[in-house]
């Protein structure tokens, strides 16, 4: 029989923020032990910086421009095919449990998408659990924090459960009082038992329980963590000392260099709030809320950090108890573990907050982790990408080779010192500001961005003399001969396609 395939994926996580990736203070001890018996990408990347493409991509194998879902309020074609169609013809059963974020949360009651909290209105939503996108069965989580109580199974599970329990989630109700000038940091009051990530936890354990080694099975499970606002419950929101988190990295005055949105957007967004934009949406908000951090002290700035960790080894323990159930169903050594994030979150690098247009590394930058039958332990070095897991898998597992844009790194998985990728592309397709519209180029040693609509901004930064990408040197005159060289291999291989998605259903 071939191997089983579980597929945990968290929300809005860094590269960076893992004990088994460097980090000095995380305390993730579960992926951590995950990591000591499976590979360590240590250059993987999303194309897409946004939750819904990324996420489209890594279950398509395909771009946004061609799978369709390019921004938030896109919904994913429900006839595309996706590795999870790819392992059900294979005899696979298959499961999901958590956030899918496939279809627009604000989409409305006519569109009919269990992804969208109209649904859960609607009388066809009684009993449903799918089939949804491939999977045969889902449990689903729609949003995060405050938002997660609308719509959905674990909506729908709170309120039969403890009916008065949404409340808890709200920042007035928090265990204490939050920063006044970071209004999306505080210790929320619902307790741990209640909290999303264990009812997540909960549905795959209970899935892993049903499994009798019979049928080989495909289990997604996904968590809405650490995806701002930085609210966790106790005793996560007080597991890290603020003094302690590493400090943000950036450097004086490096803004000025880059393109001009991105202080103009911080105009925008320094009298809005995110919190109030969950509760009544109001007039569409550019992807990501990035804004710069100079609003905020640096007290609440190292809060949201240390929450942030928090909410990571609060995902930690929620994995440990999976991966516990899979060892007492003795199913872990026929099991393929992947662990990865849909995107990453700037946490105050480069004086930004949240995520946006912009690509900076620490958005594209994700965790990879896969542990299994094959895998060879270890660090890799190789350049990966979301694009290329379906392909990956594809050739694993022995699935019928079907169309993608990406490719296999199947070799990796079994060699450490096997060869990624020679460079890889990115593409961010705006909401509001068709501007901001830009595609990326990135090797070991560059990362190029261009802006088709405005060619008056642009990113160019040499990784190997500044990897924090700090230095922008699209303009200089030193670098123009290589820059063009960039800028026609992009045009070659990856032309511009601003236009391409489809129809925006909703806000997000």
């Amino acid at each position: 029989m071939p191997p089983n395939v579980i597929l945990i994926m968290t929300d809005q996580q860094r590269a960076d923020s893992l004990g088994c990736t460097g980090n000095p203070v995380a305390r993730t001890p579960h992926i951590d032990a995950l990591a000591a018996r499976g590979a360590v990408f240590r250059n993987h990347f999303t194309p897409h910086q946004i939750c819904s493409p990324s996420r489209s991509t890594l279950f398509s194998g395909l771009f946004a421009r061609h799978h369709g879902l390019t921004r938030n309020g896109v919904a994913l074609p429900e006839d595309l095919p996706l590795i999870t169609h790819d392992l059900k013809d294979a005899g696979y059963r298959t499961h999901g449990a958590g956030k899918f974020h496939f279809q627009p949360i604000l989409a409305g009651p006519e569109h009919a998408m269990p992804d969208s909290n109209a649904f859960w209105e609607l009388p066809q939503s009684e009993g449903w659990t799918g089939p949804f996108y491939g999977f045969d069965k889902v449990d689903i989580l729609i949003g995060e924090s405050v938002s997660a109580t609308e719509g959905g199974h674990y909506a729908n599970w709170l309120r039969e459960t403890a009916p008065d329990a949404a409340a808890l989630y709200l920042p007035e109700n928090a265990l204490e009082p939050g920063p006044e000038d970071l209004d999306e940091v505080w210790k929320s009051a619902i307790p741990s038992e209640l909290h999303y990530n264990n009812w997540i936890t909960d549905r795959a354990c209970g899935f892993l329980e049903e499994q009798d080694g019979e049928q080989p099975f495909f289990l997604f499970v996904s968590y809405p963590d650490p995806h701002h606002p930085f609210s966790p419950p106790a005793p996560w929101c007080d597991m890290y000392d603020p003094q302690e988190v590493p400090a943000p990295a950036l450097t004086a005055d490096e803004l000025a260099a880059m393109p001009s949105y991105i202080l103009d957007g911080d105009r925008e967004e320094a009298g809005k709030s995110y919190v109030d934009f969950l509760r009544n949406p109001g007039p569409p908000r550019e992807q990501g809320f990035m804004q710069t951090t100079q609003r905020f002290s640096e007290a609440s700035l190292r809060q949201a950090i240390a929450h942030t960790y928090g909410m990571v080894s609060m995902i930690d323990n929620c994995i440990g108890r999976l991966l516990a159930q899979l060892e007492a169903q003795g199913l872990a050594e026929d099991t393929l573990i992947i662990f990865t994030s849909d995107h990453g979150e700037l946490l105050g690098d480069h004086g930004l907050i949240r995520k946006g247009p912009s690509p900076y590394r620490p958005l594209l930058h994700v965790p990879l982790v896969i542990a299994g039958p094959g895998v060879a332990p270890g660090t890799r070095e190789g350049v990966t990408s979301h694009l290329d897991l379906r392909a990956t898998l594809q050739a694993y597992l022995g699935l019928e080779n079907r169309r993608h844009d990406g490719q296999s790194f199947q070799a990796m998985l079994t060699a450490a010192d096997a060869c990624g990728r020679s460079h890889l592309y990115a593409e961010y397709h705006p909401r509001t500001r068709m501007e901001t519209y830009n595609q990326t180029l990135l090797t070991e040693e560059w990362r190029v961005t261009i802006y088709p609509e405005n060619p008056e901004w642009g990113e160019m930064f040499h990784l190997t003399e500044d990897p924090g990408e700090h230095v922008n040197l699209f303009f200089h005159p030193d670098y123009t001969a290589q820059k063009q060289a960039f800028i026609e291999q992009m045009d070659r291989e990856f032309p511009p396609a601003a236009q391409a998605g489809g129809p925006s259903l909703a806000t997000y």
